[in-house]
């Protein structure tokens, strides 16, 4: 309490009410295989343009770069990517041999005393499209102590240099200081193309070696992966997260899809070991609670087989049983696409596409509202459908959790299904269980600053308060649902939820109930005969 010594005028600010926000619902994670880029560093992606800038062109045999594409094509407008990568075994960086690199020397490139090592930024087979070329500069300020030298980096297929880097030195100090411009601190970390090691490991003056444009060799495309390396592992105290767990460290992604879990590279589908790895993806997403994942059935399943692998029992049993998890939902058949390189269509697993229609009915309606029917599930980027699935086919899917992605004469190609795996009845349906984590998530951000507050009553009724107010803007958007407040939810903060053993624990107990908005799935029109001048209901 403020002290009152003499007599006055005083004035005190009071703290008002504390609203809570709500959180994202829209923000995609993909995780897959690319052409080039940092590997187990989630970036984060708001265009098409960035995602090539970051991980280069459209790599044959792998559908992260797809999956992104259709994501932004059906109104996705940020996500998180993750390049997962199988490295070969390595003893020191500078015989990575997954890396492009060019070994330059006194006498030719790979020849005489080796001066510095030219590495792609990062491993791949993209690394082939890279030349350099160094020579001298046209102004050097100092020959005599400390001679510069001029090196820049050329993409096969472009005339001019991609990048320039001048006035570089093969000196690391500068008299007492490290030099600036040594060719390390110059390049490393700020080109987008290569990365340099200096070799001489000399703080003496050193003349650069001069070459015209020579390539970089080597490389590998990392692509001997298996599914499990796309889930990856956990950090520990000696190794970084990868794959999957690499998004430990990025709080708000909501909309996660791993299309190359199901990519035919692997074992022929249905392949048990991008099942287990689906398996796992969706125990990744249930154990965060905030996240949703996005399951793709593998390509060439027919009904029968499509609702076996939901199953877990085709072709044969696979270990862990079936998907059952109010945390993903699972959507057949694969979809055509136009192929950007070719213009050609190829077949690509659905899931960036549906990621980017629910990111697309986030923004136009709500979290609350079903992303499938003819306008919210209407994909943009498909021209086909690997199969066309009948209404006695998908009555025995939708029952069992596999959404149907089916093609209408006159609606196109749309997602015409809603529902997680989950075998519990209330959690049956996507928008519900993504109601709940924005609802939850937003909750629990906004009411942080609560956290070791005096748990008493005006503690209850502060809680109560600001809680109340949030649900009462989500239940005037219609993300809850009831003709009044009191029938849309309620909030219980008080004597009856926090007994006095409770309080002991340091807890403070709130429960809050909810009606969600659930999509109208049977649209039901029953109709009669009536006799003209009879029974007819006005």
């Amino acid at each position: 309490m403020p002290e009152y010594l003499s007599p006055g005028v005083y004035i005190e600010e009071l703290p008002g009410p504390k609203p809570i926000e709500g959180v994202g619902t829209s923000t995609g994670a993909f995780v897959g295989i690319a052409d080039r880029g940092p590997i187990n560093d989630p970036q984060l992606i708001t265009n098409l343009t960035q995602f090539a800038d970051t991980f280069g062109d459209f790599l044959p045999g792998a559908y992260l770069g797809h999956a992104v594409r259709h994501f932004f094509t059906e109104g996705g407008t940020r996500c998180y990517v993750v390049r997962s990568f199988h490295p070969s075994p390595i003893v020191l960086p500078e015989t990575d041999p997954d890396t492009a690199r060019v070994v330059l020397g006194t006498a030719a490139a790979g020849g005489g005393t080796v001066m510095m090592t030219v590495f792609a930024a990062s491993p791949g087979l993209w690394g082939r499209r890279v030349s350099i070329q160094t020579r001298a500069v046209d102004f050097n300020p100092n020959p005599a102590t400390d001679p510069r030298f001029q090196l820049s980096v050329f993409l096969s297929g472009v005339a001019d240099p991609v990048e320039v880097f001048d006035q570089l030195s093969m000196n690391e100090f500068s008299g007492a200081f490290p030099n600036p411009e040594h060719v390390e601190t110059r390049i490393n970390g700020k080109s987008k193309y290569i990365r340099v090691v200096d070799a001489t490991n000399s703080p003496a003056q050193i003349t650069p070696p001069f070459f015209e444009t020579v390539p970089l060799t080597g490389g590998a495309d990392g692509v001997a992966l298996v599914p499990n390396d796309l889930i990856g592992a956990a950090g520990t105290a000696t190794t970084r997260a990868n794959g999957l767990f690499a998004f430990d460290a990025v709080d708000g992604i909501n909309i996660v899809a791993i299309p190359d879990l199901v990519n035919p590279i692997f074992p022929a589908p249905p392949s048990t070991l991008g099942r287990d790895a689906t398996l796992a993806a969706i125990t990744y997403c249930q154990n965060r609670k905030d996240c949703f994942f996005i399951a793709d059935t593998p390509r060439g399943l027919s009904p029968q087989e499509a609702l076996g692998y939901r199953r877990g029992i085709a072709p044969s049993p696979v270990l862990g049983g079936a998907f059952n998890s109010k945390f993903a939902a699972l959507y057949y058949p694969w979809i055509f696409v136009t192929d950007p390189i070719t213009g050609n269509r190829m077949l690509t697993p659905p899931s960036g596409a549906v990621a980017g229609s629910y990111a697309e009915a986030d923004g136009r309606v709500g979290v609350h509202k079903a992303p499938a029917g003819t306008e919210d599930g209407f994909l943009n980027s498909a021209v086909e459908v690997e199969r066309v699935i009948t209404k006695g086919e998908q009555d025995t899917l939708n029952p069992n959790g596999v959404n149907v992605i089916r093609k209408f004469a006159d609606a196109g190609i749309v997602i015409w299904g809603a529902r997680t795996v989950s075998t519990d009845p209330e959690w049956r349906y996507v928008n519900v269980r993504r109601l709940f984590n924005f609802i939850e998530q937003s909750i629990l951000k906004g009411t942080q600053g609560l956290v070791f507050e005096p748990n008493d009553p005006s503690l209850w009724k502060r809680i109560t308060r600001d809680v109340t107010a949030f649900l009462k803007v989500q239940w005037m958007e219609g993300k809850i649902i009831g003709p009044s407040m009191k029938q849309a939810f309620f909030v219980r903060c008080d004597e009856e939820t926090n007994t006095p053993e409770t309080m002991d624990l340091g807890q403070v107990i709130t429960i809050i109930g909810l009606c969600p908005s659930k999509p109208a799935e049977f649209v039901i029109f029953r109709l009669k005969q009536t006799r003209f001048g009879g029974d007819v209901e006005e």
